[in-house]
C-alpha cells in the first residue's frame, strides 16, 4: 500500500485528526496509508488572530514551516498542511452591537511528488510537465462560521482572552481547543472541532484535484 506522507503545522491531536481523516477521503483510504509528521510551527500572527488576512496568514505560515521542518529532518513529505482558527467581527443589524464570529483557515501545500498528483479528479485532463512540476500549488480554504456566545465574546475582547481560554471559563472546562472546541460544545458534539476543520481541508486540497484550473 501506497504512503501519503504530510508534514502538519501542529501537534494538536484534533488538528492532526482532522488531516488524517480529510486527506482518507479525497485519497479513499483502502488506497493509501496516510501518515502525518506534526511539528510545533510558529503562526507569524498574533495568538489570536482577527479577521480573514491574518487568520490566513498564520495558516500559510503553518504550513510553510511545516515543510521546512520536514525537510530539516530529511522527511520526505507530499503535502504539508497548516490550519489556523481566528475571530471576525460582524457588525449585528438588529443592535448595532459588534458580535464574534468563529471561522478558521486551512493551507495545504503540495510539493509534485507522484502522490501529491495522483490526487486529481478522474475526469481531470491534467498531465504533468516539467514546469508544472517546479510550480508551488497552494491550496487554501476557509471554514463556515458561526457566531459566539456574548460572555466568550465579552472575555475576547475585553479580556484579551484567546477563545479557547474563553470557552474553557464559560463552560467551566480544561484545554477545549484540544478537544472538541468550542464549535463541539455548542452544536452538542455534532460538530467537533476536528469536522468542522475537515471539510476545509477537503475543500483547501481542490487545486490538487482540478490542477490545470489552478496552476
Amino acid at each position: 500500500m501506497k504512503q501519503i506522507r504530510i508534514a502538519v503545522g501542529t501537534k494538536n491531536p484534533c488538528k492532526i485528526d482532522a488531516v488524517r481523516e480529510a486527506f482518507a477521503t479525497t485519497f479513499t483510504s483502502d488506497k493509501y496509508e496516510i501518515i502525518t509528521l506534526p511539528f510545533s510551527c510558529p503562526s507569524g500572527v498574533p495568538d489570536q488572530p482577527f479577521g480573514d488576512a491574518e487568520t490566513r496568514q498564520g495558516a500559510i505560515n503553518r504550513a510553510k514551516g511545516a515543510l521546512e521542518a520536514a525537510k530539516s529532518c530529511n522527511e520526505k513529505v507530499d503535502f504539508s498542511v497548516g490550519l489556523e482558527g481566528g475571530i471576525e467581527i460582524i457588525k449585528n443589524e438588529s443592535t448595532g452591537a459588534e458580535d464574534l464570529w468563529c471561522m478558521a483557515f486551512m493551507c495545504v501545500i503540495g510539493t509534485a511528488s507522484d502522490i501529491c498528483t495522483s490526487c486529481k479528479h478522474p475526469e481531470s485532463t491534467f498531465q504533468a510537465t516539467e514546469e508544472s512540476s517546479n510550480q508551488e500549488l497552494i491550496g487554501i480554504a476557509k471554514t463556515a462560521a458561526f457566531p459566539l456566545p456574548k460572555e466568550i465574546s465579552r472575555l475576547v475582547l475585553e479580556e484579551k482572552m484567546e477563545l479557547g481560554h474563553a470557552d474553557d471559563k464559560l463552560f467551566k472546562r480544561v484545554n477545549s481547543k484540544q478537544g472538541d472546541g468550542t464549535v463541539g460544545m455548542l452544536t452538542k458534539s455534532h460538530i467537533s472541532r476536528s469536522l468542522y476543520y475537515q471539510h476545509a481541508i477537503i475543500l483547501a486540497l481542490i487545486p490538487f484535484t482540478w490542477p490545470e484550473h489552478y496552476l
